[in-house]
């Protein structure tokens, strides 16, 4: 009996079917199966890949180099590097270099390097003459490299990039390493202040800034530089690492350059004389959602029944505020107000959390 072939649109069904990181190899076996269903699954297979093992990085760059049609159909590529994992040593950054100028269709990258010396993959002017250059345009970027000419001159390129994500403060050493670094889709951020301040105008919505500067001067300069560029466009703002006696110049700025905001973070709750940063909040009428750090009120941590108070305070004088986050360490205790006739507050804690890594900012 001749077997009767399957349209297209059920191949395509059924490649479809297998999607997820715990499906990989079913997709595999179908690539094995026949040449129509090779045809629908390869695209499957090969449209994510995320790695945390060198080794394995290593062989899937090289099959991509040496199968360029197979790169076409990369949309993710991600890597962190997991030492642990690493069994023997590979020239996987070259090999990375060389795949991803053949990933033409690249939209989201992830590269997690622990030296954060390998930013020199993305260099559009580090070539062979043999490669075709970087091709594809970014929607989302999450790099860990140190920031240098070569990571900016990447970025500079990348005119549709919407999200990113870098670990190092902003250095001119090399000459010009991104000043006034245009990115006009971008919509978020999340990095250095530094970095921050030489980006240029965009629609950005969420914002999370870690301080790298010692000057409290250089900081309420870029912090306000920052906001109003944004200020239009902006809903969530999260400032990590801030020094306890910066807090209220901090807040100050951020509720006369932004007092729509829905969402402020990470803020190291002042223990006494908190009026000043009530008249802050007095003027942030959107507000719904705000992060606090209470570490420093060692060795006397607030209990729940004095958590609930202090968020009742906060929502005295801001009483938009439906959600309150205490930090402690790495434990988070969230507080959530019901209107209604309810008038209540209910909480939720959270261990092994870090700050750095919450998304609330980027939510709202």
């Amino acid at each position: 009996m001749v077997p009767i072939p399957l349209s297209p649109e059920l191949y395509a069904r059924i490649s479809s079917s297998l999607t997820g990181p715990t499906r990989r190899a079913d997709l595999a076996s179908l690539c094995l199966t026949s040449k129509a269903l090779q045809h629908s699954a390869e695209p499957k297979l090969y449209e994510t890949l995320a790695f945390g093992d060198a080794q394995t990085a290593y062989i899937a760059c090289r099959t991509l180099i040496q199968n360029p049609r197979l790169a076409l159909f990369v949309r993710t590529f991600w890597f962190s590097q997991d030492n642990s994992r690493s069994r023997h040593a590979v020239p996987l950054w070259p090999a990375v270099h060389a795949a991803l100028r053949r990933m033409h269709n690249l939209e989201s990258l992830g590269l997690f390097d622990t030296t954060m010396g390998n930013g020199w993959v993305l260099d559009p002017e580090a070539g062979n003459g043999e490669d075709d250059g970087i091709k594809f345009q970014l929607r989302e970027a999450k790099l860990r490299f140190t920031w240098s000419a070569s990571l900016a001159r990447f970025l500079a390129g990348q005119r549709k990039l919407q999200i990113l994500f870098t670990c190092d403060r902003y250095s001119d050493t090399e000459g010009d390493a991104g000043s006034g670094l245009d990115l006009p889709a971008l919509e978020m951020f999340d990095g250095m202040l530094s970095v921050a301040a030489h980006l240029g105008a965009s629609p950005m919505r969420h914002l999370q800034m870690a301080v790298d500067v010692e000057e409290v001067r250089e900081f309420l300069g870029m912090l306000r530089g920052c906001l109003w560029k944004w200020r239009k466009t902006l809903r969530g703002v999260s400032i990590q690492d801030l020094p306890e006696q910066w807090v209220l110049g901090a807040l100050a700025a951020v509720a006369e350059t932004c007092p729509d905001l829905l969402h402020v973070g990470l803020f190291p709750l002042p223990l006494m004389n908190r009026h000043k940063l009530h008249r802050s909040l007095i003027s942030m009428r959107y507000l719904r959602s705000i992060h606090v750090d209470i570490t420093h009120w060692a060795p006397h941590h607030p209990a729940p029944p004095a958590q609930r108070a202090l968020a009742a305070e906060l929502r005295v004088f801001c009483p938009s505020i439906r959600h309150v986050v205490f930090w402690i360490h790495g434990t988070r205790f969230r507080w959530m107000f019901s209107g209604g006739a309810a008038q209540e507050w209910r909480s939720a804690m959270e261990t092994g959390r870090y700050p750095p890594m919450d998304s609330s900012w980027c939510s709202v």
